[in-house]
């Protein structure tokens, strides 16, 4: 067994391990009240996570690396392309759970439940000015969800447990939280949730292989536009 192994752990150590433990805590209370109530209460705990994230270098005088806040984008993204090519592009215009709601025979009831989540009629003109204003919206929000999901609780939850476990639980989280407000059967909202989940993931092991806020970010957002024009002019 190796020294790392062996020694105790460090006051730091401890520390750590304590606040991710209540991060991860706040997340799934406000996550399961949010369920129930339907209602996005969960983003209270965005805020705190986002907060803890920004604190640390801030008081600590830390890198700002440390939030994934580097330099070398293009050589980044040039580095992990496939990933991002994938999940931004492959899973929006062919979703693997469409494919497999389609093979059950479910798939109207899954893209009823999709563009309710989006709650836009596409084919009129006020439709696509809030088509536009989602996009918008998306831009601070994808922001937020690859500081929390990716840049906080999956880099702190590797430390402790290795980054596959982090990279999976991290993105469960990410996907139960797009599960709030929805409606539908148990079927449907399982496979919509496994979609969330399994991008998650892809935009798991991009931040895991980077460290680049701004390429996770990007490849997130870029997921989210191609998937609003995929259902306005594919589904």
């Amino acid at each position: 067994m190796s020294a790392g192994r062996d020694r105790e752990p460090s006051p730091h150590d401890r520390r750590a391990r304590y606040q991710l433990t209540l991060l991860v805590a706040l997340l799934l209370v406000t996550l399961a009240v949010s369920l129930v109530k339907g209602q996005d209460v969960f983003i209270f705990a965005y805020i705190m996570v986002i907060i803890y994230a920004v604190g640390g270098p801030r008081r600590h005088h830390r890198p700002w690396q440390e939030l994934g806040i580097k330099g070398g984008f293009a050589e980044d993204l040039r580095r992990v392309w496939p990933y991002s090519a994938i999940v931004a592009v492959l899973f929006q215009v062919l979703p693997p759970t469409l494919l497999v709601a389609f093979g059950l025979g479910y798939q109207d009831e899954l893209l009823q439940h999709i563009n309710a989540r989006l709650s836009v009629n596409f084919g009129s003109p006020e439709g696509m000015v809030a088509v536009g204003g989602l996009l918008a919206a998306a831009l601070v929000l994808t922001l937020a969800e690859e500081v929390v999901f990716r840049v906080t609780i999956q880099e702190r939850l590797s430390w402790f447990i290795g980054t596959p476990a982090a990279i999976l639980i991290a993105a469960i989280l990410f996907g139960l939280a797009h599960a709030v407000g929805t409606s539908g059967s148990p079927l449907v909202i399982l496979t919509d949730v496994s979609g969330v989940v399994l991008d998650g993931v892809f935009f798991g092991i991009i931040y895991a292989k980077t460290h680049n806020l701004a390429v996770t970010w990007a490849t997130h957002y870029a997921a989210d536009v191609v998937g609003v024009i995929a259902l306005a002019f594919i589904f």
